[in-house]
């Protein structure tokens, strides 16, 4: 397959597999697992954070050793899903952490498709 291709294929809709889970995060960045079943390639990952208006962000991040204030974006409170830039969970794949601002707790549902 070409790397084309293989681009394309991750702007398609799922065909595969699609799956809702809601994850409790805190303070220290936590890394999500897949929950997807199928021996499938994910072909998008999107987050969205469950948090009210007055309460304390979230965010995701590559890495384990992220804060709020360093290597980290935050998941808007816009009720709207945030498409995070990574496809596939394989072995040596990207990693994805979720936290929260120091102290806080919160909660935000990840949708991943295949």
């Amino acid at each position: 397959m070409s790397e084309i291709a293989k681009y394309l294929r991750f702007l398609i809709n799922a065909d595969k597999e699609a799956k809702i889970t809601v994850v409790s995060v805190t303070e220290t960045p936590t890394q999500f697992e897949t929950q997807l079943t199928l021996e499938q390639t994910r072909r998008r990952i999107s987050v969205h954070n469950r948090h009210s208006a007055n309460s304390g962000e979230c965010y995701y991040s590559f890495s384990e050793s992220a804060s709020p204030s360093g290597e980290s974006m935050v998941i808007p409170k816009s009720g709207i899903p945030h498409y995070i830039p990574i496809a596939d969970e394989e072995e040596g794949a990207i990693e994805l952490y979720l936290f929260c601002d120091e102290g806080k707790t919160g909660s935000v549902q990840v949708v991943e498709l295949s």
